[in-house]
């Protein structure tokens, strides 16, 4: 996987953002995915505090990221149906609203099945900010430049992970949990609004296919199998590692440095995606991706020998290096292997969903692996099923067409 040198001719930074629309979607989206980042500590806190249980707390967020997962190809299909603008719009009003709707629910004493639902629909609903960016951008710049794009919504994507904490922390510490989820929740209503406000409107798909949406999202996902495979194989160590982390910190007399840690990882892998993607590469797509997810394994694997901060911090260095550069080859990918607005907006979504799925596996299987098995353990269950996953998108790859090989387009028919 060798790059040739900067590519000169290559836009700045300004002139993603110039075409007609894209500064909106941008901020919006850039927005709304802050509340993501603002939402799951301030929802634990808060749900424990109205419950006086973390199990409640939980079960809660369980059911959020359940929901999220196992919808994300109906709100596909609700993006193509009604078009981005109104799909973002319903979406981040529904989402938003049962996320405002938690704080005086909570209050009110209500048993804590009603928060859970509560959750479970604001999970439904999740606005699919990152992938409807992705696609505005592939929709509006020239081929060439989307590399670049998807590089800087790398950067975005990490820093909300950082930003949304330090907001939450921020209203916890100024007026309580009850806050951070009242916040989170206008977020999400305000960058679903801007975003809703630039997008493309009105339902996706060519005339010649007056089904598109319910039928072709199959036809896709079969398309992009391997790809989903592997995604999820990633994602499982970037949720892993959010609970192994802090079971590391605090296994070697470290915990009021899990901060410092995880801002190690996501300065790596914001900064990595940055520099890959002012760059053109030989190798291509299909291949960069495999070798970014064994990297992205080995680096997991090799955190199990580190006994001390000396050495785990260039590990997550490792390990970010390959992660944000792995997460941004994947949805290039879910763009070149689709061809169409109907089939580039299931493609984004799937390729989320698949990204999100593997995260949350990953979160559960190392919460119960650091508790029964030990922080060092959980490291190597990280690369084992990353590598294993990535295996397995290499046989699915084989029995595909030699355009799915090279990671270049393959149109889905109606698809657009």
């Amino acid at each position: 996987m060798s790059p040739t040198t900067t590519d000169e001719s290559a836009p700045g930074y300004r002139e993603l953002l110039r075409p007609p629309g894209v500064p909106r979607l941008f901020a919006g989206s850039l927005i709304g995915r802050v509340s993501f980042g603002m939402m799951p500590v301030g929802v634990v806190l808060y749900v424990q505090q109205a419950t006086d249980s973390f199990s409640v707390a939980g079960i809660a967020m369980a059911a959020y990221s359940i929901a999220n997962v196992l919808t994300g190809p109906l709100r596909s299909w609700v993006s193509v149906r009604l078009g981005h603008s109104a799909a973002l719009l319903a979406l981040s009003l529904l989402s938003g609203a049962a996320l405002l709707l938690l704080v005086p629910v909570g209050e009110s004493g209500a048993p804590s099945w009603l928060l859970t639902v509560l959750l479970a629909l604001a999970g439904c609903s999740v606005p699919p900010f990152g992938a409807l960016m992705r696609v505005g951008w592939s929709r509006k710049l020239p081929e060439e430049w989307v590399s670049r794009a998807f590089g800087l919504d790398s950067v975005v994507e990490e820093s909300t992970l950082i930003v949304g904490p330090l907001i939450t922390a921020a209203a916890v510490a100024l007026s309580g949990a009850g806050l951070a989820v009242l916040v989170s929740g206008a977020v999400c209503v305000l960058g679903g609004l801007l975003m809703a406000s630039a997008a493309e409107r009105g339902r996706l798909g060519a005339a010649r296919d007056e089904k598109s949406g319910g039928g072709h999202i199959r036809q896709v996902a079969r398309e992009m199998r391997w790809l989903l495979v592997v995604f999820v194989g990633v994602g499982f160590t970037l949720g892993a590692v959010e609970v192994v982390i802090p079971g590391f910190a605090t296994e070697t007399g470290h915990t009021s440095l899990s901060g410092g840690l995880f801002a190690t990882l996501a300065l790596g892998s914001a900064f990595a995606a940055l520099v890959y993607g002012r760059r053109t590469w030989k190798a291509s797509a299909t291949r960069r991706l495999m070798v970014l997810s064994l990297l992205l394994a080995a680096g997991a694997a090799l955190m199990a020998t580190a006994n001390g901060l000396a050495l785990a911090l260039p590990l997550l260095v490792l390990v970010g290096i390959a992660m944000g550069p792995a997460v941004m080859t994947a949805y290039l990918l879910a763009d070149n292997l689709t061809v169409g607005a109907a089939a580039k907006t299931h493609g984004a979504i799937l390729a989320s969903v698949a990204c999100n799925g593997g995260a949350g596996i990953g979160a559960a299987v190392a919460g119960v692996a650091v508790a029964g098995l030990g922080v060092s353990q959980a490291f190597l269950i990280c690369g084992l099923v990353t590598s294993a996953a990535t295996g397995l998108g290499v046989l699915l790859l084989r029995g595909g067409g030699a355009a799915e090989r090279r990671g270049v387009r393959v149109p889905v028919s109606a698809a657009e």
